[in-house]
């Protein structure tokens, strides 16, 4: 029995010893021997040798030389890491031609009244990417600057240029918008007031990072001038104001 089990060892140490003669030192480095003793303890490391009747030379992770005598070894195994899993994504990002862009944005700040207010913004966009750095396009969106309802819905037309910074997958990138917003349905009047709003000049300007080739998270500054005209119901005040929103606005996109 001592005779088969030296002879099995042998076989094992030995074939490994030519698997490792067939790898890289890189792929080396990627695999571990484990031994199983008898007694439940379990060592992980590298056999270096085999010696006469079968004990087993062995160097643990820690850089410990240890010697275990083959009577009190069960089993031996080798694992390999899977360099394909360890290898990073390939960079596959289409950095010129033809590209459409959809973006989500929450508009933080305050109203035309001074109180605070969230809206929201849904802009789409498609254009040529000339380098990764440098691309433009032109687009369509909806913007919601009070959602109560005492502000018009705006409806921005805009051209922008975008690039992104590095040629990898996850990398910053930017994108300056400027354009016109038309007004639709005016907004709720206030009680004993006729309000009548009009669009105006819209910029934005977006940093963040593109992750993998398809989703963008950014933060920005969104500016858009409005105008209301306003008068009384009963017809003896009226006026213009000039209003610029000013919004943080945070989102999030995606690329095709």
């Amino acid at each position: 029995m001592k005779s088969l089990f030296t002879l099995l060892a042998f076989f094992l140490l030995f074939g490994s010893s030519r698997v490792f003669s067939q790898q890289s030192p890189e792929e080396a480095k990627n695999c571990k021997d484990i031994v199983y003793l008898k007694n439940g303890s379990v060592f992980r490391g590298k056999i270096t040798e085999m010696k006469p009747g079968g004990d087993l030379v062995m160097t643990t992770w820690s850089g410990i030389i240890m010697t275990l005598p083959e009577n009190n070894v069960k089993r031996i195994v080798q694992r390999c890491r899977d360099q394909k899993k360890s290898e990073p994504k390939l960079y596959n990002f289409k950095e010129k031609g033809l590209y459409n862009a959809t973006r989500l944005g929450v508009l933080i700040g305050q109203n035309y009244l001074g109180s605070n207010s969230t809206g929201y913004s849904l802009y789409h966009s498609t254009g040529w990417m000339f380098h990764r750095r440098i691309g433009a396009g032109i687009g369509l969106g909806v913007e919601t600057f009070n959602p109560d309802g005492r502000d018009a819905t705006t409806y921005p037309i805009f051209a922008e240029v975008r690039g992104y910074f590095r040629a990898k997958n996850v990398t910053p990138f930017y994108s300056v918008t400027g354009g016109w917003a038309f007004t639709g349905k005016n907004g709720d009047s206030e009680w004993g007031f006729i309000n009548d709003w009009k669009g105006g000049w819209l910029a934005k300007a977006q940093f963040g990072y593109r992750i993998g080739n398809n989703f963008t998270l950014f933060g920005g500054l969104s500016l858009q001038k409005k105008t209301l005209d306003w008068r009384s119901a009963w017809g003896n005040e009226w006026g213009t104001d000039q209003i610029l929103h000013k919004r943080f606005e945070l989102g999030f996109g995606i690329i095709l």
